[in-house]
C-alpha cells in the first residue's frame, strides 16, 4: 500500500491543474459578472463606508461606466484565485492520504499498545460513533488478514467478562449484518401505521366529562322564531351565525350558485369552439392541466436546479443497503469479511476448537442476507421524481452499492463453505441447507461449468 507522501506526489499536480483551469475560468467570467450584477452594490455600500470619513461630490455617486479591469488586476486576480483553490485542493488531497491509512502504528495495530488488546479492540468495536467503530473493524479486518499472532489471542481468550473473545467478536459482527437484514425487511414490509393515541386517557371506571363547545340544547317550542337582536353583541353574532349558515349549505343550493340561462351557456360554448383548437380544449380539462403541471415538474427535476429533490433508485437502495444518515459501506464489509476470515482460519489456529459450532450461524446469517439483497433489487421500482427510470440499462445501473455488498456476502460464504463444507453434516447441516447454501454464494454454476468443461 503506497505511504501517503507518495499519494500526495501523485495527487499534487492533478490538484494543481485543477486550480490553474479553475481560475482561468473564472478570468472570463469574473469581469463579466462582477460588472453586471456586483459592481453597482459594491459601489454604493463602500461610498456610504467613504462618506463617514471624507466629503465626496455627487459625481461620485454612480461608478464608471466602464469598469478599470488593468492587465495587471487580471493578473493578481487569477494568481489569488489560484493560490486559494490550490490550498482548497491540496488540503483535501492531505486529508484523504492521510486518513485512509491502515490503522497501524509502526506497522502493528493501535490496541498493540494497550495493556488489554483485545478488549481495546472490542471497545472500539460496541463504539456508537461512526469514526472510533469504522477504524476497529479495520482493524479486526487487518487483523484478520496478517496477524496470525492476534488471531490466535482471539480464540484462546475464552475467560472474559460478557463471555469469550470469540463469541463476542461474533456477536458484533453478526449484529451489523442483522441491521443490514433489519432495512430490507422494513423496506420491502413497512410496519402498518400505530394507531393514533388520545392526548388524554380516559380512566375507565370513572370516565371525565367532554368540554362542552355548543350552548346547552334549546327547551321548548322550536319553531317559534327567534326574536331580533337588541344589543349590538347579539346582532354580532346573529350575523356570523347567518354566514356560517350560508357556508354549511349544500354546494348545489340555488340560493348559492347563480343558474347560467342556457342562451347565454350556447353563446360561450360556441365562443371556446370558434377560438380554441381541439389541443387547447383538451389542456383545459382537469386532466390536461395535471398532464401540464406532470410535464413542467419533470423538466424541472432533470435539469441541475432539481438534481437534489430526485429519489433515484441507487440513493434509495443505498440508504437501505448502506444505512442513514450516513452510510456505513466500510464496517458492512470488514464485518462480513473479518468473520469468514476468521471462521476459516479457526481450523488450524483455534486450540479448543469452539469456534466451529458456531459455523452453522455464520453460513444461516450470509444465506439470508444473500437473499435478501436479492428481493430488495427485484422489489424497488423507481420513484415518480426519478426522471431516469425508463432509460435502457437504468436498473442494472442503480443497484452499485447492494452489488458490492451482495460480492462480499457471498465471497465470505463461499469462503466458509469450501472450508467447512466437508463438516456439514457433524456441525448439523443437512444436504437442502448446503444446497441452497452453495446456490446462494455462486459456487453451484461454477461447478455446473466445471462440469460441463470437463465432458
Amino acid at each position: 500500500m503506497p505511504t501517503p507522501i507518495e499519494k500526495l506526489k501523485l495527487a499534487i499536480p492533478q490538484r494543481a491543474q485543477t486550480a490553474l483551469l479553475r481560475s482561468l475560468s473564472m478570468l472570463l467570467a469574473g469581469p463579466i459578472v462582477y460588472s453586471i450584477f456586483l459592481r453597482k452594490h459594491a459601489w454604493s455600500w463602500a461610498l456610504w463606508f467613504a462618506k463617514i470619513f471624507w466629503s465626496l461630490p455627487r459625481s461620485a455617486s454612480t461608478p464608471p461606466t466602464i469598469p478599470p479591469f488593468h492587465i495587471s488586476l487580471l493578473v493578481r486576480s487569477v494568481a489569488s484565485s489560484f493560490f486559494l483553490v490550490f490550498l482548497w485542493e491540496a488540503s483535501d488531497a492531505t486529508f484523504s492520504a492521510f486518513a485512509t491509512q491502515e490503522p497501524l502504528k509502526r506497522g502493528r495495530p493501535l490496541t498493540d499498545d494497550s495493556r488489554d488488546p483485545n478488549g481495546s479492540l472490542l471497545i472500539g468495536l460496541r463504539s456508537k460513533k461512526e469514526i472510533p467503530k469504522s477504524f476497529a473493524f479495520w482493524e479486526l479486518h487487518y487483523i484478520s488478514q496478517h496477524l496470525p499472532d492476534r488471531r490466535k489471542s482471539i480464540f484462546e481468550d475464552i475467560d472474559r467478562k460478557g463471555g469469550a473473545t470469540w463469541v463476542q467478536v461474533l456477536s458484533l459482527c453478526l449484529d451489523v449484518v442483522a441491521g443490514l437484514n433489519a432495512r430490507i425487511e422494513a423496506a420491502i414490509n413497512p410496519p402498518p401505521p400505530a394507531p393514533a393515541r388520545p392526548a388524554q386517557m380516559v380512566e375507565q371506571g370513572n370516565p371525565q366529562p367532554l368540554p362542552r363547545l355548543t350552548a346547552p340544547l334549546q327547551e321548548g317550542d322550536i319553531f317559534t322564531p327567534s326574536p331580533p337582536p337588541a344589543s349590538r353583541p347579539e346582532m354580532v353574532k346573529s350575523t356570523v351565525s347567518t354566514i356560517a349558515k350560508s357556508y354549511g349549505q349544500s354546494p348545489s343550493s340555488p340560493s348559492l350558485i347563480p343558474r347560467i340561462s342556457p342562451r347565454v351557456k350556447r353563446v360561450i360554448e360556441y365562443g371556446v369552439d370558434k377560438t380554441l383548437t381541439p389541443e387547447q380544449k383538451q389542456m383545459l380539462t382537469k386532466e390536461g392541466r395535471a398532464s401540464t403541471v406532470s410535464g413542467y415538474l419533470r423538466e424541472f427535476l432533470k435539469s441541475v436546479a432539481g438534481r437534489p429533490l430526485r429519489q433515484t433508485l441507487r440513493r434509495r437502495s443505498a440508504a437501505v443497503a448502506l444505512g442513514t444518515p450516513y452510510g456505513g459501506m466500510s464496517i458492512l464489509i470488514d464485518a462480513v469479511d473479518s468473520l469468514s476470515r476468521l471462521a476459516v482460519l479457526s481450523l488450524s489456529e483455534d486450540p479448543y476448537g469452539k469456534v466451529q459450532a458456531d459455523v452453522p450461524v455464520i453460513i444461516r446469517t450470509y444465506v439470508n442476507t444473500a437473499k435478501n439483497l436479492d428481493t430488495l433489487k427485484g422489489a424497488l421500482e423507481p420513484h415518480w421524481t426519478d426522471v431516469e427510470g425508463d432509460s435502457d440499462g437504468y436498473r442494472e445501473r442503480s443497484f452499485a452499492e447492494v452489488d458490492t455488498v451482495q460480492t462480499a456476502v457471498r465471497g465470505g460464504l463461499a469462503k466458509v463453505l469450501e472450508a467447512f463444507g466437508p463438516y456439514a453434516t457433524v456441525m448439523g447441516l443437512g444436504k437442502g441447507e448446503m444446497r441452497l447454501a452453495r446456490e446462494a454464494a455462486g459456487l453451484a454454476e461454477e461447478r455446473d461449468g466445471e462440469v460441463g468443461r470437463r465432458r
